[in-house]
This record gives structure tokens, C-alpha cells and sequence, in this order.
């Protein structure tokens, strides 16, 4: 008799984990409470969050004066920040003290050239809001450092503080920038 009550208290147990894992469900509370526990707290799922084709393409072509940032993150919960970057035309050579930059080419190609060292500082000390410029340090170029091709399709992970630069760019290139603390 006490394994047929052993087996039927499991089978009650698991009925009222079952119940208590279910949004919202009273029952499974009251049986949370009866046994002394706490109830479990199910927190809502965080939201998806979705860019279509049009849109993705209307950034990366920053029409209506958009910058470049698709989204943005509070850096709290979630750390980072999804771009659509384009380059035209070799620009700035740089290194982020924080971020880490992972790469996604969708069009064109380019030479890119990390390591090495910044040469001939041009950090601007604002941005236009006057908002102080420090996480990024720019450069007209990197002397030393390692060349590759990047084409559509591949990835890259750059990590923070390294030296990056963009040349040979056959455009328009893009490319999704994930920037991530």
C-alpha cells in the first residue's frame, strides 16, 4: 500500500509542477502555497525583433537622413547594437576601446586590413551633437598588420582594440555590424 501512495504522490508532484509551470495558472500556485513554497514567477519572454527586406535595404541606403543603426540596445540586459554599414571609398582606419565588431558582407568586397598601428591620428574630439567622441580612435591608415579579401558571404569578428581599416573597396559594400560590449 505504501508504494501504490509513493507512486501516486509522484504522479501528484508532477501534476502540480506541471500546473505551476504554466503562465498564470491559479492552481498551480495554490498547490505552491499549500506546501509552504513559493510560488514560481514566470517572467514574459522578450519580444522578437524583426526588419524587413525594405527596411534592412532603406538603411543601408540611409534614406530620410537615418544613420546607419538598424537597432540599438540598452546595453544593459542585451549589450549590443546592429548596424547596416556601407562603405563607397576607403575611409578611416580605426579601433574601438569597447565594442567588438562582428561582420556579416551582403555586397561588394574589400581589403581588410587589421594589427598593426593607427598612424596619422584624426579622432574628432565631438560628435555633431557635441556629444564627446571616445570609444572609437580613427587614423588615416594602419602601417603593418594583415590583409585579406572579404566578399558577400563571409564573417568577421574584430575584436576590441584592434586595428581595423577598409581599403580596395569595391562597392557599394555592405555589410551588418553587430557591435557587441
Amino acid at each position: 500500500m505504501s508504494m501504490r501512495r509513493a507512486k501516486l504522490a509522484s504522479i501528484v508532484a508532477v501534476a502540480t509542477l506541471t500546473l505551476a509551470g504554466t503562465a498564470g495558472s491559479q492552481a498551480g500556485a495554490d498547490a505552491a502555497k499549500d506546501s509552504g513554497d513559493s510560488p514560481t514567477v514566470i517572467s514574459p519572454a522578450p519580444r522578437l525583433i524583426y526588419f524587413s527586406k525594405e527596411e534592412v535595404e532603406a538603411n543601408f541606403a540611409h534614406h530620410k537622413g537615418m544613420d546607419e543603426t538598424l537597432y540599438a540596445s540598452d546595453y544593459g540586459s542585451r549589450s549590443y547594437e546592429v548596424k547596416t554599414s556601407q562603405r563607397l571609398k576607403t575611409m578611416a582606419a580605426e579601433t574601438h576601446d569597447t565594442y567588438t565588431d562582428i561582420l556579416y558582407i551582403v555586397k561588394g568586397s574589400a581589403t581588410l586590413i587589421t594589427g598593426g598601428k593607427l598612424m596619422d591620428d584624426i579622432t574628432p574630439k565631438t560628435f555633431p551633437n557635441g556629444k564627446p567622441f571616445t570609444e572609437t580612435r580613427m587614423a588615416r591608415s594602419i602601417v603593418g598588420g594583415d590583409s585579406r579579401h572579404i566578399a558577400v558571404g563571409d564573417v568577421v569578428i574584430i575584436p576590441n582594440g584592434l586595428p581595423h581599416w577598409f581599403t580596395d573597396v569595391e562597392g557599394p559594400f555592405w555589410f551588418f555590424n553587430v557591435k557587441s560590449r
